[in-house]
């Protein structure tokens, strides 16, 4: 069983990454997102992220005070969860937010079979908002990358042999569309650089310059387990929305990040993530939380990333940006996939981190 979370895309097109690929490789695989647990908050949470989106002092202030309401849980929810989970008896369950943490220990407590049977994949080079709250648990560690080492241990995809990029560069704001990037947008278009921009409101299209293309996902698509589909990715086009590409199987973004030659994003781990899946060079906005700015500095000290400052002094070189390529590619090759963890006799009664 994988375990995502809707409300973080850099949570949930990971997790139902892994949930696809390990299918691929036969093996059955049931996906589960955490709001299923959780009494309704839906409107709640629309607002928050409006806000955050349109201020993001605001959204840095909120992450440095986290809060955990567990008593958001539905307990029926959880009872049957902890039910079905102990009748199914999964070969592994992995879950991708420490926001699990709480009903994980319920269920290797009640069910002991489950003890070496829970895995954590760990999106961000140091301990997240989600997992720094969870306290001690007594699971399976599986790190994509880690600042204290310095080191990149896997990944989820690898790159495609695709044809040359295009001189074009993504801005996104992550799952949320939060970011100060305005202002880079303008400067990027100044130096000749085209943007393929995905805006998080449908309206925010009328002020996107006729230099750039606009992308946005599909305010009316759902996470959850009934879905198991990546967000839709709708494309701005002669005044109107249309669908950007086929969302059943595949991440419609990582089409563009496959073609274009760099990503303005915050160092979210999703998106480190996607950089080295697509082996596309990262140019940074400012981090939203203390794990974010772990991310950006591993990111740069291994070469694969800068920030939009350092980049401007740079005379925004698009030879350094090939360099960073080419590292990307050169790492990727060589790395294993985090779906290698759960091949057959390779996890079951040990660890699987490196």
């Amino acid at each position: 069983m994988v375990l995502g979370s809707g409300i973080a895309l850099g949570v949930y097109v990971p997790a139902l990454s892994l949930k696809k690929q390990l299918e691929r490789l036969g093996d059955h695989a049931d996906f589960m997102c955490l709001e299923e647990l959780y009494r309704g908050k839906d409107g709640v949470m629309e607002e928050t992220k409006r806000s955050f989106h349109n201020d993001f002092r605001l959204a840095k202030i909120s992450y440095r005070l986290p809060v955990r309401n567990q008593t958001a849980v539905d307990p029926e929810a959880e009872r049957a969860f902890l039910n079905a989970a102990a009748a199914k008896r999964y070969d592994a369950v992995i879950t991708f937010s420490g926001f699990f943490s709480e009903i994980l220990k319920k269920l290797m407590a009640e069910c002991p079979y489950y003890r070496g049977r829970i895995h954590a994949v760990h999106m961000d080079a140091g301990t997240s908002l989600s997992w720094k709250k969870a306290g001690v648990l007594d699971i399976d560690e599986i790190w994509l990358y880690r600042l204290e080492d310095t080191k990149i241990l896997r990944c989820l995809e690898k790159p495609e042999v695709c044809p040359e990029k295009q001189n074009r560069i993504l801005v996104h704001g992550g799952g949320w569309g939060i970011g100060e990037y305005r202002d880079i947008i303008r400067d990027l278009n100044a130096q000749g650089f085209p943007l393929d921009i995905v805006v998080y409101y449908p309206e925010e299209a009328e002020a996107v310059d006729a230099m750039n293309e606009c992308y946005l996902l599909d305010p009316s698509w759902k996470a959850g387990s009934g879905t198991e589909t990546y967000p839709d990715l709708l494309h701005f086009e002669e005044g109107r929305w249309v669908k950007f590409a086929d969302s059943s199987q595949n991440n419609p973004l990582r089409l563009l990040m496959d073609r274009d030659i760099a990503v303005v994003s915050k160092p979210g781990g999703g998106t480190l993530s996607d950089s080295l899946s697509t082996a596309t060079p990262l140019i940074f906005s400012e981090e939203l939380a203390y794990y974010e700015k772990e991310n950006r500095i591993l990111w740069e000290t291994c070469g694969f990333g800068i920030g939009f400052e350092a980049f401007r002094s740079a005379s925004f070189s698009g030879s350094e940006l090939l360099k960073m390529r080419k590292r990307l590619q050169e790492t990727a090759a060589g790395l294993p996939l985090v779906a290698d963890c759960f091949r057959p006799g390779t996890w079951i009664g040990g660890k699987t981190d490196a």
